[in-house]
């Protein structure tokens, strides 16, 4: 293999990681936003009144 195929590779390879790295972060922090937590809550609130 050339030296320069296996560099463009793993460039490619660090990308793919990153962006999965992002997406996993990104909707870890969206499942534990605080806006989302606070409608939850709401919601919550509104069923024990009714």
């Amino acid at each position: 293999m050339e030296p320069s195929a296996f560099i463009g590779s793993s460039i490619f390879m660090y990308i793919v990681a990153f962006l999965a790295v992002m997406a996993i972060g990104g909707y870890l922090t969206y499942r534990t936003s605080p806006k989302r937590k606070q409608r939850r809550e709401e919601k919550r609130n509104r069923d024990n009144i009714n």
